[in-house]
């Protein structure tokens, strides 16, 4: 048996013993946990255990504040009731120990049903908040990455014509540059140069593929196409500018290059390099290609059977790049490279990928580093939601050799190979004809406009020119003809009372006048009149909703929209 320990005597330096103040009322000890009167011995006093000793009030010894203790009546307590009972309530190491088990025993308590579910909401919050993060840095990472160039007002449903600037404005044309990175002895050489133009109205797309050996003027300087980016971003770096900067200079060449040859608005980019594609194939769990003969091309070693075959990243990769075992070469390799983009796209919207998140943070993986453009991430969703339905089969594959009436040739200009424009070295006419006719704008379509030219001005073979420009834009163009007279300004008459805002605009913004409804007399041929609508034979003839009139101050338009 423990001898029981004397309670030691707490020593205090005033004693209680005194006269107490009659005045004053008596303070209830806060030894006691009670509504302050001394007299109230309803509430049992707190045992000793519960008691803590309150925080130390005593002033330093050269402070002129009196001391303040538990026994000094004398002299109010800094401690009031509300602190004490704070002080109180703190749980000691017993009562913690307690609330631990209380914990325990309500968990071990619980069905298994509800600690799995518990366990698995735990983990889904916790991947939740580091997906978020994942996803908000791929997105920081890839979009909006402008460069100044023109935008779209295509993802509008009501288009405002007043931010139309030239024909094609209506569809949204994404430029796609496929680079080799650092996998490559040339990184910057963008040997990809495909046009993808939508039209979201009619649910059609149009892919362009420029070849990459594309003879072309960049300021001044003749050289390959596919070195316009990589030229660009060299002088910038010179210069001193940031890698970001750099890269956009070369990206903005780029597009300056394919508007020379096509002759089509480029709205949006998208920059990606081989690791980027091949990861992204993996992400999307390969493609299917059907091909009707087998390809070998004996140069890589790469092998290609006939018929149905699933392609991963790398054999993907491959068959973009390969040309030795095509008849037509590098031109064939375009056409690889669009069923590429066909299959891709058809794989992405299939399996479902941007419901996925596994697939979406592989896929954010893949092209995180890698790809870059200015679409925002609005536009990118929005673009998503409105081409995600599209058939297969309308999209179409634009090829610049076809067989049956090739635009371009091979030739050899101080011992190199390149491309040129059938029409000759510098005359992209036709080519620009041929992207324009098969990427009609739908505005345009829609309103159906049907435009008489005349030749007021003296200068040979203008309205012909005009036309032929016109007609390549989807203008139904019924007359090019020579005014009667010599006229010095150049008109839009608008013939018809129907509403017409988009076609309007476009004539606006390419002849840079406004628009009239007063026919001038004698310009126009008497024949031509749109009163005289019918014929000696009783047909009638299409009227037309607009008279163009040349006159001698007109300026015969070049440039990339011409």
């Amino acid at each position: 048996m423990r001898p029981q320990k004397s309670s030691k005597k707490r020593k205090i330096n005033t004693s209680v013993d005194g006269i107490l103040q009659t005045d004053s009322p008596l303070k209830t000890p806060r030894y006691y946990r009670g509504n302050g009167n001394l007299g109230n011995f309803d509430t049992p006093p707190t045992p000793r255990h519960r008691m803590r000793r309150a925080p130390n009030t005593e002033p330093s010894k050269d402070s002129d504040e009196p001391r303040r203790l538990l026994g000094n009546f004398d002299t109010t307590s800094t401690l009031d009731k509300k602190t004490f009972d704070v002080v109180a309530d703190q749980p000691t190491p017993k009562e913690k120990k307690k609330r631990k088990h209380r914990i325990w025993n309500w968990w071990k308590n619980r069905s298994l049903k509800l600690k799995i579910f518990i366990f698995l909401l735990s983990i889904l919050l916790v991947l939740g908040g580091v997906f978020g993060l994942r996803i908000r840095s791929f997105f920081d990472s890839v979009f909006s990455k402008n460069v100044g160039n023109s935008g779209s007002s295509a993802l509008s449903k009501n288009i405002n014509p007043d931010l139309l600037k030239t024909e094609g404005d209506g569809r949204f044309n994404i430029l796609l540059l496929g680079r080799g990175g650092v996998e490559n002895e040339a990184p910057d050489l963008t040997d990809t140069i495909i046009i993808a133009s939508i039209d979201l109205q009619n649910q059609t797309t149009s892919l362009l593929s420029i070849p990459r050996d594309t003879w072309v003027n960049i300021d001044g300087q003749n050289m390959k196409i596919n070195a316009a980016y990589s030229n660009a971003k060299m002088r910038s770096t010179y210069k001193g500018k940031s890698k970001e900067d750099a890269e956009n200079d070369g990206i903005r060449s780029s597009i300056d290059a394919v508007r020379t040859v096509a002759g089509v608005p480029i709205h949006k980019y998208v920059l990606t390099d081989y690791k980027a594609f091949r990861d992204v194939v993996n992400a999307l769990g390969g493609v299917d290609i059907t091909l009707t003969e087998a390809i070998y091309d004996g140069f890589a070693g790469w092998r290609f059977p006939a018929g149905l075959q699933n392609m991963n990243g790398d054999k993907a990769l491959q068959f973009a790049r390969t040309r030795h075992g095509s008849a037509r070469g590098d031109f064939d390799r375009n056409e690889h490279q669009r069923q590429l983009l066909v299959a891709m796209r058809t794989k992405a919207t299939s399996t479902g990928i941007i419901a996925n998140p596994v697939r979406l943070n592989s896929l954010a993986n893949a092209v995180q580093k890698n790809i870059r453009t200015d679409l925002s991430l609005d536009e990118a969703r929005t673009l998503y939601e409105r081409t995600k339905s599209m058939m297969d089969a309308s999209i179409i594959s634009l090829d610049l050799a076809k067989p049956d009436g090739p635009l371009i040739t091979t030739g050899n200009i101080n011992g190199l190979s390149v491309v040129l424009p059938k029409a000759g070295q510098s005359d992209y006419s036709q080519i620009r004809a041929y992207a324009r006719k098969n990427m009609i704008d739908p505005l345009i379509r829609k309103e159906s406009p049907k435009i008489a030219i005349y030749n007021a001005g003296g200068s040979a073979g203008i309205a012909t020119f005009v036309g032929d420009i016109l007609s390549s834009y989807g203008y139904n163009v019924l007359t090019k003809g020579t005014g009667n007279n010599t006229q010095s300004q150049t008109l839009i008459v608008k013939i018809t009372k129907d509403a017409k805002p988009y076609t309007d605009r476009y004539l606006s913004v390419r002849f840079n006048t406004g628009i009239t409804h007063d026919l001038p007399n004698g310009v126009v041929p008497a024949t031509d009149l749109p009163s005289n609508s019918t014929s000696n034979s009783g047909t009638t003839t299409p009227q037309p909703d607009y008279i163009i009139i040349l006159g001698s101050t007109y300026t015969q338009g070049s440039g990339v929209t011409w």
